[in-house]
């Protein structure tokens, strides 16, 4: 059974009769066509019925029988490479989850040859990937069957993954660093706001081959972009490419004619925005010259000591022996971030290791002294 819902009213009767104690989540946006993307539509099912919630018809109150959900303890929810979805729901409704099964991370802790959605509905429950739906647009109504088709076929089989890998995970020892490892997904998941950042044309692929004055045109046209694309919500990708910029920023028309002979730019793009493209280019002839090479100041900051760096070398040798020798991905044991914090702040207890965010129950236990011996050389 599927249902497509769209008011609070649905929304609550579902969450009512069909949630029982475990549920399979997704989510799509619309990365691809959008500025400032946001959920469009939330799959979620469970054995019996596959639920089409659609956010773009409710706000965040009408949405509150669903979010309660997600932060229920006692509902198992299943995802696959759940800090995507997590951040994408954080980002639109700042929700808390908690309980959760991931079933990425489930094939990764069991040494799967892959552990993509794909792959893994082929190999372990038989399913025949369908077509590719990245670049398709979920803000569209009503959605079209193929599209249903497709969401539907990102929950319904997990549960088949779940019960399966729960199995796999027990009989290796495995279910506990694996529920430890999913509930710190939980807590450490948080959408992070990418500012804008004014110097970005100069990471632009050619950007290096123009001349002074094609850097000032690149660095207006850039600025001009980021300001149209807030305006109307439109990923630059969709109608304004970085590589049209950087075409513009060489040819720098001063005219729509010399625009529409000249710029190789898309037709539409000089229909809909063709003389603001002209007068930024116009303005970009006066504009100062930006220097061709400066410090990005990303990169600052103080350096490792050399002791703070042999230490950093001998955990992480420790950590990629230790992952072959367990078969298990180095990241779930440490990553590299975390060893190099442990590395500026050695830890002189298994206590104090515990301390350390990323460092779970179930590395102290496993783990913790094997890691204090590491660190010392």
């Amino acid at each position: 059974m599927t249902i497509w819902i769209d008011s609070s009213e649905k929304l609550h009767a579902f969450c009512t009769d069909e949630v029982r104690d475990v549920l399979a989540v997704d989510t799509e946006s619309d990365h691809f066509h959008a500025y400032r993307p946001r959920v469009c539509l939330i799959q979620v099912a469970t054995p019996e019925a596959t639920a089409f919630v659609d956010p773009l018809a409710m706000g965040q109150a009408q949405m509150a029988p669903l979010l309660e959900l997600f932060e229920d303890d006692g509902v198992e929810k299943l995802l696959h490479s759940a800090r995507n979805d997590l951040g994408e729901l954080d980002r639109d409704y700042g929700v808390d989850f908690h309980s959760v099964f991931d079933t990425q991370v489930a094939a990764r802790f069991l040494d799967y040859q892959r552990n993509s959605l794909d792959w893994l509905l082929e190999e372990v429950c038989g399913v025949e990937p369908g077509p590719d739906f990245g670049r398709f647009d979920w803000t569209q109504r009503p959605l079209p069957d193929r599209a249903l088709h497709y969401a539907e076929g990102d929950v319904v089989h997990l549960f088949e993954l779940h019960r399966r890998f729960r199995e796999e995970l027990e009989s290796l020892g495995w279910l506990e660093a694996f529920e430890q490892q999913c509930a710190h997904i939980c807590r450490s998941t948080e959408h992070q706001l990418n500012p804008f950042d004014p110097e970005g044309w100069r990471g632009l692929r050619g950007v290096d081959k123009l001349d002074g004055r094609g850097r000032a045109t690149a660095r207006q046209l850039y600025l001009w972009r980021h300001e149209l694309c807030l305006e109307i919500n439109r990923s630059p990708v969709t109608f304004f490419s970085n590589s049209a910029l950087i075409r513009l920023a060489k040819k720098r028309p001063i005219s729509m004619e010399e625009l529409e002979a000249r710029s190789r730019v898309s037709k539409s793009l000089v229909e809909d925005h063709g003389r603001e493209i002209v007068d930024v280019i116009r303005r970009a002839g006066e504009a100062p010259i930006p220097p061709k090479d400066v410090e990005d100041p990303r990169y600052r900051g103080s350096k490792p000591t050399a002791e703070e760096r042999a230490r950093y070398k001998r955990l992480r040798s420790w950590r990629n022996e230790t992952s072959r020798r367990l078969v298990i991905p180095g990241e779930f044991i440490a990553t590299n971030a975390t060893l190099k914090k442990i590395a500026a702040n050695p830890p002189k207890t298994v206590e104090e290791l515990g301390e350390f965010s990323a460092i779970l129950a179930w590395h102290c236990e496993l783990l913790g002294s094997e890691i204090l011996d590491a660190m010392g050389g």
